[in-house]
């Protein structure tokens, strides 16, 4: 599973990989409302993130790392929901990987700088089963399973 952290959208994305065939199995979003108190945001991405696991017999995992440079404060909210996705995943004993912005684009050959559209268009390339629409959201959290994979060979 990959998680691609954001209070206000999550991209997640849960791959199973065989010989070298990466295949997604589920991608989507979780979204809250910017109305809704932070506490109930948090508890939104906690229980979508842990009720995936099981689904999809989740046994790796990897989650973006947090990136400082649009401020303070976007940072500290995007912390508070890296810990909620986090928490899920070692509540349901699941290894978690983590790696920054530029390794996931690397992983999928977008560079340390690609675009959020070109590593949407990379990783449809890489990974079966992600035709049709897909926010880039999504992507991005498919292009971390992908790195994971990559890394540590889950799968293979």
């Amino acid at each position: 599973m990959g998680v691609d952290p954001g209070l206000a959208c999550t991209g997640i994305g849960v791959i199973s990989c065989q010989a070298r065939r990466m295949r997604a199995l589920y991608f989507g979003t979780i979204r809250s409302r910017a109305a809704d108190p932070l506490a109930l945001r948090l508890a939104t991405i906690h229980r979508e993130v842990r009720a995936l696991v099981p689904r999809f017999a989740v046994r790796a995992a990897a989650i973006e790392q947090v990136f400082v440079g649009r401020g303070a404060r976007s940072a500290l909210l995007l912390g508070h929901a890296r810990a909620a996705a986090l928490l899920a995943l070692t509540l349901e004993e699941v290894e978690v990987g983590e790696y920054s912005p530029a390794q996931v684009k690397q992983a999928v050959g977008a560079g340390g700088r690609g675009s959020k559209e070109q590593v949407r268009s990379l990783v449809e390339m890489l990974v079966e089963g992600t035709g049709g629409p897909m926010a880039v959201d999504a992507a991005d959290a498919l292009a971390v399973a992908v790195c994971h994979v990559n890394r540590k060979g889950v799968g293979r």
